[in-house]
This record gives structure tokens, C-alpha cells and sequence, in this order.
């Protein structure tokens, strides 16, 4: 090798790296995402060195005024339009651009948001029309010139984690996850500044931000109390007047069908003595299905028929946990009910309710409907509401090879496969009872859901289903030793929220 191919690149002398010398630009900067300066004589222009003892930034951030973030928007979004895509060994795309200062930030969030997230989700639109998926446009960031610093903090925080989470265990991973917890915590000091304000907990963007954030803790798998979040909502909501009043206002839409969303799905995988709310959510299914069940992509597409047979569910654990033996034969007589009308539910009339992509839906309401079977069979058993018969288990054995072939459709599809994280987590619990090959194919499925989806959620369940794999137990409620939460929905509509 000569003089010249043994000279690193001028990034990685920046950074004061081991280059690989690769040519013309080296791995190290590929798998950063960023395009590489090369190797020639002459230092690019772009490149400054620090002088030693030289501090360029402080943890600190300067108050914005709306002409500040403005300016810098501006040049942000022309940026955007020539901004390269770099592709991970995955086939995913990254823009090759660097998060540096707070100046910048919140024209990166959006120039981000637009190159990776959204186009990400532009398929669901396949689906229908969907209110909720938009590029940040330029207007946008003018209103967000006006938000508070704890949901906008918030915003940039999803932003971050998505790129965490899509460039897992690459270079550039650990100087995200630095600016990752910065902002979220500048979010959370914003935030508890908000809430000592006299009728701070009764503003809408207050609402919207602790929601935020829930779903940024979750989507980052490093908090175990994201549930805190959840129950300051509810105090929150109780002191607006409940839900049914908050229900009128069209702003906050988003945020009441995704906080539903979340409570329920997360009783689901959590101890039965450990569930929360499930009385009110059984009170408050008719009002459910009557304001939300029309509205775009309601509770992650799960079918509102299936999704209160989830909530029933839910209840029943509940009630199970305090009953005498003696009244075990009549919470089973209502889990035999429950069973009838999730068998009774018809993927094809569903599908044939909407408007179009027929077959998607067919298929979404297939995989709900063999995965409500299975967790009603398996939670229940695992209370002994229902028995361990062979009828039972030769139930939860054909729907769990039916669900398989299901997932391997939906998770190769760019439309739905982002909705199939709950089901999976059920094929993997059902996996105890099933041969090598069921449990094989959950555990090669989650880690690339986790890349394609940009959160850490299908990690955690791998984590969580291997351990229960190798526990030596098979009922569900040893699976979860802890309240989880399994959603790929990683921010809330805002645009509603003045």
C-alpha cells in the first residue's frame, strides 16, 4: 500500500479515528451516514479544527425568537431537496447529514422527518385517506416557531430515536443517543415548568407533550416507567372533565385514540394483578365505538368489534385475580362468550366496509382475529377461567399456524407491517407450545421490524419472549414479569393542537 492510501480520510482525522482506507470513501463514514471528505492533499473547506480549551457549545439553549428559527428553517428546507441518501447494508435510507447545534436541530427534525419517517409511512395512504400523515411543510415549522419548548423538544427527541434505532450498533449511534437524552430532558425540565403554573395540566399542548413523550420512552425501551405518563394523562383528562368531554374537541382526536390505543394494548402484556382501568374502559366501549370507530386508522387497525373483545379481556383477568374458586365457572361461561363472538367476527365483511385495498384488510382483520383467540385462550388458562383441554389447545395450535402464515404476508408488506408487532409478540408466546421453527421465525422477524420501523419495541419483546422460552414455563402470565407495552406508534398528530 503507498504513502497516499495510507493517509485517513479527513473526517476520520477530524474525529481522530482509525481510518479503514477504503476507496474512494471509507467504511467508517459510510456506516455513519455521512459522505465521506476523501483522502487528497488539500483539507476541505468545510473542515475546521477546534483550538485547544475551545468550547463551541454548552448543554444550555438559547431562548429562540420565532425570526431565529425562521431564518434557519428556511435555509434547512432548502437543504432538504439536495440532501443524498445513503443506504445501510439493511437497504434502508439515511440522509447523510450530521446533527450538530441547537441552531440547527429543528430544520434537521423536519428535514428527517421528511426523508426517512414519513416516507416511511406514505404507504398506509394505500389504505385510505389518512389526515395523519403529511410532510413538514414550511408552515409547519413557522407554527412551530410558537410551540412550547417541551413538545417541541419531544418532536426532536422521536426524531432522534428513529435514527437510533435504524442505525443500531453503527458509529454514529452513540453521539445520537448524547443529543437523544439532552433534549429529552431539556423536554421534561419544560415540561414540570409548565405543570407548576397555576391550570398548566389543563392546557392542550401539555396533553399532547406528556403523550409525546410516553410514546418516546417506549419507543427508546431505556425507561420502565413510561406507565407514569400514562396515569398523569388520566389525572390530567379527569381534570377537564373526563373523557367525554374532551371528546368534543376535535384538536385532541389523535391524542384520546392513541392514549386508548396504548392503555389497552398495554393491560394485555402485564401481570393480571397488575392491570389498571379496565372498568372504565369496559363502561366506555359504546362511546368508543360510537366517536371513533369511523375515524382514520382507529386503535392501529385493529377492528373496533375485536378490539372491545380486547377490553373484555382485559376486565375478566382483572376480576379473575380477586374471585373465590367458587366463581371461576362463571367468569368461564363469559370467557366461552367472549371466545363465540371473536369467532363470530368476519374478516371479509369488514374488509368489504372499506373503500379500497379490499385484500389488506382482509388480511389485517385475519391476524387480529386468530390473535384475540389466542390471547383470550392463553390469558385465561393462565387464571384457570378456562380449562387446559384438548379441544382448548387444539384451538390455540391451529390458530397459531394460521397466524403464522398471516404475519409472513403482512410482514412483507409496506402498508400493514408496522401494525404486526402486537400479533407477533402473541405467536410468540403461543411459540411455547409450537416446534423450533414458529419461535425461529418471531425471533428473525422482531430485530427487522425493529430496523424498518425505527423503535426499540420488537427488541424488547424479543428479549422478553427468549427469556420466557427458556424459563421453563408456559402460561402467559409468567411471560410478563412487568407491565410492556408493544406499539410501533412512535408520535402523535399535533397539527390539530393550537
Amino acid at each position: 500500500m503507498d504513502r497516499h492510501r495510507k493517509r485517513h480520510c479527513w473526517e476520520c482525522r477530524r474525529l481522530c479515528l482509525v481510518c479503514d482506507f477504503t476507496e474512494p470513501a471509507c467504511r467508517r463514514c459510510f456506516l455513519s451516514g455521512i459522505e465521506c471528505p476523501g483522502y487528497s492533499d488539500v483539507k476541505p473547506t468545510k473542515f475546521k479544527w477546534l483550538i485547544p480549551g475551545r468550547i463551541t457549545s454548552r448543554h444550555r439553549v438559547r431562548k429562540r425568537t420565532a425570526s431565529d428559527v425562521m431564518d434557519n428553517n428556511r435555509n434547512e428546507m432548502k437543504t432538504t431537496r439536495t440532501t443524498k441518501l445513503a443506504t445501510t447494508k439493511k437497504g434502508l435510507l439515511i440522509p447523510q447529514f450530521e446533527i450538530l447545534t441547537e441552531a440547527h436541530i429543528i430544520g434537521q427534525a423536519a428535514q428527517y422527518f421528511n426523508s426517512c419517517i414519513y416516507q416511511d409511512l406514505l404507504p398506509i395512504q394505500e389504505l385510505g385517506p389518512n389526515p395523519h400523515i403529511y410532510p413538514i411543510s414550511a408552515t409547519h415549522l413557522k407554527v412551530a416557531a410558537t410551540r412550547p419548548d417541551y413538545l417541541l423538544f419531544g418532536m426532536i427527541c422521536m426524531t432522534l430515536s428513529h435514527r437510533i434505532n435504524r442505525t443500531r450498533s453503527e458509529s454514529s449511534s452513540k453521539a445520537l443517543a448524547q443529543k437523544f437524552y439532552l433534549y429529552w430532558g431539556l423536554s421534561v425540565r419544560s415540561l414540570n415548568r409548565r405543570l407548576d403554573v397555576k391550570d398548566g395540566q389543563l392546557d392542550d399542548l401539555v396533553l399532547v407533550s406528556v403523550m409525546t413523550l410516553l410514546l418516546t420512552d417506549v419507543q427508546m425501551g431505556t425507561s420502565l416507567n413510561w406507565r407514569c405518563h400514562l396515569d398523569g394523562l388520566h389525572k390530567m383528562i379527569a381534570l377537564r372533565g373526563g373523557y367525554k368531554v374532551l371528546a368534543t374537541s376535535w384538536s385532541l382526536e389523535p391524542l384520546l385514540i392513541c392514549l386508548w390505543f396504548v392503555a389497552v394494548i398495554a393491560n394485555t402484556t402485564c401481570p393480571a394483578s397488575d392491570l389498571t382501568m379496565t372498568s372504565s374502559q369496559l363502561d366506555e366501549i359504546e362511546f368508543l365505538q360510537k366517536q371513533y370507530s369511523d375515524a382514520a386508522s382507529p386503535f392501529m387497525m385493529c377492528p373496533f368489534t375485536l378490539f372491545a373483545q380486547i377490553i373484555k379481556i382485559n376486565h375478566l383477568r382483572m376480576r379473575a385475580t380477586a374471585c373465590e374458586t367458587k366463581e371461576i365457572n362463571d367468569l368461564s361461561q363469559e370467557a366461552y362468550n367472549i371466545l363465540e363472538r371473536i369467532h363470530d367476527f368476519s374478516p371479509e365483511e369488514w374488509a368489504n366496509s372499506k373503500f379500497s385495498s379490499k385484500a389488506d384488510w382482509l388480511l389485517i382483520g385475519k391476524v387480529y382475529q386468530a390473535s384475540i383467540v389466542l390471547y383470550c385462550i392463553l390469558s385465561l388458562q393462565s387464571l384457570s377461567v378456562l380449562p387446559t383441554t384438548a379441544l382448548l389447545q387444539a384451538s390455540c395450535s391451529a390458530h397459531g399456524r394460521h397466524l403464522h402464515l398471516l404475519l409472513d404476508q403482512g410482514l412483507a408488506s409496506q402498508k400493514i407491517k408496522r401494525f404486526m408487532i402486537w400479533p407477533l409478540v402473541l405467536l410468540g408466546v403461543q411459540a411455547i407450545h409450537e416446534d423450533l421453527a414458529t419461535r425461529a421465525f418471531v425471533s428473525k422477524q422482531l430485530p427487522e421490524l425493529s430496523r424498518d420501523v425505527g423503535t426499540y419495541v420488537p427488541l424488547m419483546a424479543k428479549r422478553v419472549l427468549e427469556s420466557f422460552w427458556g424459563s421453563g414455563k408456559t402460561d402467559w402470565d409468567a411471560c410478563f414479569d412487568r407491565p410492556y407495552v408493544f406499539t410501533t406508534q412512535i408520535a402523535v398528530d399535533t397539527s390539530r393542537c393550537r
